[in-house]
């Protein structure tokens, strides 16, 4: 990915992000797009190449030396007053995986 289409889809989550915060305050309800920010949030960030969307088991490759490792991504938003018990996706055990980063994002 070049760093224009990086820049881009920077651009297009951030309105995202500002379209769910309204729908957060005007309706109480999420709007459902925090594994996706988490994905690229944790890609642009620590330089990884996301998969193709709906790959089975992982979101994004690092290539370590000579290794492929496949990493499993998972976001949860925490703000304001977190509630107890708050939870992320479950973690896919029957794919293949290297590795499993959790995102937390405010």
């Amino acid at each position: 990915m070049t760093q224009s289409n990086l820049d881009e889809i920077g651009l297009a989550l951030e309105m995202a992000k500002e379209a769910a915060r309204m729908c957060r305050s005007l309706t109480g309800r999420p709007l459902g797009i925090t594994g996706e920010v988490a994905e690229f949030e944790a890609a642009r960030l620590l330089d990884l190449e996301l998969a193709d969307v709906r790959q089975a088991g992982h979101d994004a490759v690092r290539h370590d030396g000579g290794n492929r490792v496949r990493i499993q991504i998972k976001g949860r938003r925490i703000a304001g007053d977190p509630k107890p018990g708050q939870r992320i996706g479950g973690i896919r055990f029957n794919h293949d995986w290297d590795r499993v980063l959790i995102v937390i994002l405010d």
